[in-house]
């Protein structure tokens, strides 16, 4: 390593290609940048392309044109970019200044490349932020920032629902030398001493750590779920997608709404949108659930389909107040199962997931052992959910109705439900109609919170106890309740035969419900409301 008296310190960003790249121009735009070779004491160091600035004005000056004493003659903005190719043990590594890295193909380099290196050469102890996302509420992405160097288990990080998406760590210190800080997910990000005959050094020792497998020691968690963002990868299982479509090959693909919806407001889902001359007139078919089956049928689904003409192809939303309709994109709406290269991944709101084997085992055997309901509710027909738990209430006088009777918790900052229909037999249910991976797992993060308040919040059970009606009110609601003297049933309305299945995602999410849930006391089951 280079000391302080070597040269200057920098942050180094670097990517990794894949191999099959023979020249620097097969995944490097060079056109109009200026090349020259790079070398040092008659040793070639490797190619550095770059390209001057240009200058702009900031957009705020214009806030401030025209006030007096305000001179904007010497405020700019200038851009400029470079990247130093260097060839390494056969591989090429791209060294990016500026805004560089966009002139690299994005089909060429390593995907986590940088999020390997930055967990194989940091510091266990030494890290200082993560980036991640929540598998069950894929649109949650968050950054967690330490005041110190932290242990990674010491961010609140779930392994069973979090995806990790990059890290920034110190590492561990060496004698003479200034402690370092990388990060990186796709690029690795380097705070390094920097010289020309420092670049060689730098390349092998990320090369190394990005060849070791000492992190999936360490974080032996890491495995389970991996977003997958090689291109060349997704273009493979789209491929794969379209052919089942095509085929009607559905055991493992179906459909479902990718987002949080007000069932009442919705007055059903259409397949083909009509706004032209009689057919607006006659208005569109409307269904009440998405079907794979009937949308095959109705998009006319044929041997030209392909991913791209799969991603516009729209499914329309029809809303009770006569507002225009909102559309999602089938592909989001789309959730598969596909197998390739001996690996499983997922298709969850337009992402594509490896997941391990072992993983899904896992979450299947826990699924499993969830026990099924002995609670016996009526098929719900072609109604709402909210229409069909009025319904269950009106015809059944063992059940009271407590849906949408929300109360405040967290110091007023959130309202929870205490669950949709209450028994006399003290049985807490949440019911929800089939939908994505958003959607249920919303419901089970709800059905927690629930269960975790009427346990240890005594003001939570005292409202929940205003809407009970007589008959089902508790006698003391200051009192804590005995967990296991209440079932905690998840009712999903579903109109697919055979047992309830759910998509990969939510079962994820529904074991980390449930057992939080025994863990509390309670007995929790599952329950499929049938059409």
């Amino acid at each position: 390593m280079a000391t302080e008296s070597d040269g200057k310190k920098f942050k180094v960003t670097v990517f990794l290609i894949k191999d099959g790249y023979d020249k620097i121009g097969d995944f490097i735009a060079v056109k109009d940048f200026k090349t020259v070779v790079v070398k040092t004491v008659g040793k070639e160091v490797g190619t550095l392309i770059y390209k001057g600035g240009f200058q702009s004005k900031p957009g705020w000056v214009s806030i401030f044109d025209g006030i007096q004493g305000f001179d904007s003659k010497g405020i700019w903005n200038q851009s400029s970019k470079a990247i130093l190719v260097v060839k390494h043990d056969g591989k090429w590594f791209c060294f990016t200044f500026g805004y560089a890295r966009h002139l690299i193909d994005e089909l060429a380099y390593e995907r986590n490349f940088g999020l390997i290196v930055s967990l194989n050469l940091g510091d266990p102890v030494g890290m200082k932020s993560i980036d991640k996302a929540n598998v069950g509420h894929v649109s949650l992405r968050s950054r967690e920032q330490a005041t110190r160097e932290i242990a990674l288990n010491n961010f609140e990080f779930n392994d069973d629902i979090d995806l990790l998406r990059s890290v920034t760590a110190k590492l561990p210190k060496q004698k003479d030398e200034d402690q370092e800080t990388v990060s990186g997910r796709d690029s690795v990000t380097i705070n390094t001493t920097v010289t020309v005959d420092a670049f060689e050094d730098i390349a092998k020792r990320l090369y190394t750590a990005f060849r070791s497998t000492s992190y999936k020691k360490r974080y032996p968690w890491l495995g389970k779920i991996k977003e997958e963002r090689d291109k060349q990868t997704i273009e493979a299982l789209d491929t794969a997608l379209v052919e089942k479509v095509v085929k009607g090959e559905f055991e493992k693909i179906w459909l479902a709404i990718p987002e949080l919806v007000v069932w009442e407001d919705i007055k059903g889902f259409a397949l083909k949108f009509r706004s032209e001359g009689a057919a607006e007139k006659a208005g569109p078919v409307l269904y009440q659930d998405l079907d794979i089956e009937e949308w095959r049928n109705v998009a006319k689904i044929g041997d030209d389909l392909t991913a791209d003409r799969l991603k516009y192809k729209k499914i329309f939303v029809y809303w009770e107040d006569g507002r225009d309709p909102s559309h999602w994109s089938a592909y989001r709406c789309l959730n598969a199962e596909i197998d390739l290269a001996k690996k499983k991944y997922i298709l969850n709101d337009g992402d594509w997931y490896k997941i391990e084997a072992g993983f899904v085992q896992e979450v299947n055997d826990f699924y499993n052992s969830v026990a099924d309901s002995k609670i016996q509710l009526p098929p719900y027909g072609t109604s709402t959910e909210p229409k069909y738990l009025r319904a269950v209430a009106a015809g059944n006088a063992a059940y009271a109705l407590m849906d949408r009777k929300e109360i405040m918790i967290g110091g007023g900052r959130s309202r929870v439900e205490f669950c949709d229909l209450y028994s006399n037999a003290s049985e807490i249910i949440h019911v929800k109609k089939y939908g994505g991976a958003n959607l249920l797992s919303h419901l089970f993060s709800q059905t927690l919170v629930s269960g975790e308040c009427f346990l240890h919040d005594a003001a939570f059970r005292m409202e929940v106890n205003k809407h009970l009606p007589q008959g089902f009110k508790f006698s003391n609601s200051k009192d804590q309740p005995t967990a296991k003297d209440f079932e905690v049933c998840i009712a999903i309305m579903s109109k697919v035969k055979g047992p309830l299945e759910l998509p990969f995602f939510s079962k994820v999410s529904l074991k980390h419900a449930v057992r939080s849930l025994r863990n509390l006391g309670y007995k929790v089951t599952k329950l499929k409301i049938p059409q």
